[in-house]
């Protein structure tokens, strides 16, 4: 059976039907799509599902993160953020950041001051302290004794920042956990950019440079991307397939960095390709080449999370390997996977079952989408 057989049968109506709906993407460092194809509908509600296309929309959540991560760099290629300075300076929430170290006889949490200073670097592969309180059961028994709900909200600039601002882990630099860190480097670009919004920045700087019209932080504002959005769906014990709250803020308050865009397979895939092709058209060849090159000094915590029975299979997006690093935009495979993939594939990912590979060396990108 091939591919495109293979999924047409786990996307075909019937009993044995796996999955509701998939669309996948690759190129060549040409740019050229060597594969693509859609198949499956837009949602599991008969009423208003429609065929799934590669211009379908959906929300990307995390894979939001290498877009931040781009507009970042852009900035340190401007000389107006610099990778290993003290983001305080941008940040001044981040100035003298204190570590949870645990919890006292009256619950209340035990906190340190940070003897070291968070950069822009550490943030960008989530080496600084930070975390998500829904990975970290921690974080999550401080919201708790704050009073606080799981995740962040749709509240105005100063609130979210507030509740973004969860305390330190583990010193910066000297860790690694996956975590809000790409929310705030989302601040840092609208801050030292005069303040404006990061979707503005986004479509001026990244999105209308590619011809992304089907990529946007705002529903509300985009008609034309809220009419192709695919609905997410669940499996439930029973292996029935169950409607899943859609995330779908129609007017947040703020455009998330760490995971607040939409986006279609083919419009993320003109990302990838630029970054492929090293096209200068997003960031200098040599800054690209810094992108795709491990990051962290000593990798072994991360490498402790991508066997952690919790977040592992988040982090190996399928990739059986042993051999991690982080780079400035994704996971890196610091060895050949025989049959997978080269040394250096940068690989992330989003909740809504997205993985995108990149790799300089094979001259592959790809792009996976399953509703």
């Amino acid at each position: 059976m091939s591919f495109t057989e293979a999924l047409k049968a786990a996307t075909a109506p019937g009993p044995d039907q796996r999955i509701p709906g998939v669309v996948v993407m690759a190129a060549d460092v040409s740019g050229k799509i060597m594969f693509s194809e859609a198949e499956g509908q837009t949602s599991i509600d008969t009423n208003v599902a429609k065929p799934m296309t590669t211009d379908t929309t959906f929300w990307i959540a995390s894979c939001t993160k290498l877009i931040t991560t781009v507009a970042a760099l852009q900035c340190v290629e401007k000389g107006i953020l610099q990778l290993d300075d003290p983001v305080y300076k941008v940040l001044p929430e981040w100035k003298a950041p204190k570590i949870l170290t645990g919890f006292g006889d009256l619950s209340e949490p035990q906190l340190k001051l940070a003897t070291k200073k968070i950069t822009l670097r550490q943030l960008l592969t989530h080496s600084s302290g930070m975390g998500y309180d829904f990975l970290s059961p921690d974080l999550a028994r401080w919201r708790q004794w704050k009073g606080q709900s799981l995740g962040a909200s749709e509240e105005p600039i100063a609130s979210l920042i507030k509740r973004l601002a969860l305390p330190l882990l583990y010193e910066p630099g000297d860790g690694w956990m996956y975590s809000v860190a790409i929310d705030w480097v989302g601040v840092m670009v609208e801050r030292v950019n005069g303040g404006v919004r990061l979707g503005e920045y986004m479509k001026q700087h990244i999105f209308d440079p590619l011809g992304m019209t089907l990529t946007g932080f705002r529903l509300a504002e985009n008609e034309h991307i809220r009419d192709r959005l695919c609905e997410t769906a669940q499996r439930t014990p029973a292996g029935k397939f169950s409607m899943t709250n859609p995330y779908n803020a129609l007017s947040p308050a703020d455009d998330l960095g760490g995971g607040g865009l939409y986006s279609s397979v083919a419009d993320y895939m003109k990302v990838l390709i630029s970054l492929l092709k090293n096209d200068g058209l997003l960031l200098r060849p040599d800054m690209v080449t810094i992108m795709f090159e491990p990051q962290l000094p000593d990798p072994r915590p991360l490498l402790a999370k991508t066997q952690d029975s919790k977040s592992g299979a988040m982090l190996r997006r399928g990739i059986d390997c042993d051999a991690w690093n982080f780079g400035l935009g994704g996971i890196l495979t610091t060895a050949d996977v025989e049959g997978i993939c080269r040394k250096g594939t940068m690989s992330w990912g989003g909740l809504p079952n997205l993985v995108s590979t990149s790799c300089l060396l094979r001259a592959r990108c790809f792009m996976l989408y399953i509703s």
